[in-house]
């Protein structure tokens, strides 16, 4: 593999890891997992969608589309103020986030106007993807400057009616223990820690005798 130096799993069960244990993979991230059973209710939302704040729900292909290359760099740069370098989303890792799941949405939050027409300035966004009965809240980013003002809630509403919608009875989503903002939303909204943490694993491309 021309260019590339390390190998990286997606994040397994402890269970599902011990394969790549033996194999000389060496744990790079370490996540809970939450799960919500049901749709969330309007109460959710506490006072509701925040003022001047429109939700779009699109597409991977309609956000990746030469076109709306603003609105890729948009998500893109937000996704970069949330998660820190190896975690933030390149293009292809926002095509793969959105299609690892049969179905999904990419439901983007905007500021608007005094009249609510969208300015087309993304402030935040949630990929949420649905397999069968089982949704997964796959991204959840929102810019720094417009935290904790309910756009995180309000994006994880908007992705649970989604899912509802469409079937899905739970919701999973995963995120880093020591993320208390996080953790502290998810729980608010009915989210339950499940007892397996999940890990990402990593070894180099080229590793020394004896590993396999």
């Amino acid at each position: 593999m021309a260019g590339v130096a390390t190998y990286r799993t997606p994040a397994l069960s402890t269970n599902d890891a011990r394969w790549f244990f033996d194999h000389g993979f060496v744990v790079r991230q370490s996540l809970v997992m939450l799960q919500r059973t049901g749709r969330l209710g309007s109460t959710a939302i506490g006072r509701g969608t925040p003022i001047g704040v429109e939700y779009d729900d699109v597409t991977c292909r309609h956000v990746m589309a030469r076109q709306r290359e603003r609105l890729l760099s948009e998500l893109l740069h937000i996704d970069g103020e949330s998660f820190a370098a190896p975690w933030n989303l390149s293009p292809p890792a926002f095509r793969h986030a959105c299609r690892a799941t049969s179905e999904h949405r990419v439901i983007i939050a905007s500021s608007s106007d005094a009249d609510g027409s969208a300015t087309g300035s993304a402030i935040g966004y949630v990929i949420v993807g649905r397999s069968a009965g089982q949704a997964y809240l796959q991204r959840l980013a929102v810019h720094p400057s417009h935290r904790r003002t309910g756009i995180a809630r309000s994006l994880v509403w908007h992705a649970s009616q989604w899912a509802g919608t469409r079937g899905a009875d739970s919701m999973l989503v995963n995120t880093e223990p020591t993320n208390a903002a996080a953790l502290a939303l998810y729980h608010s909204l009915g989210f339950v820690t499940l007892p397996d943490p999940l890990v990402v694993l990593e070894r180099p491309v080229h590793t020394t005798a004896g590993v396999k």
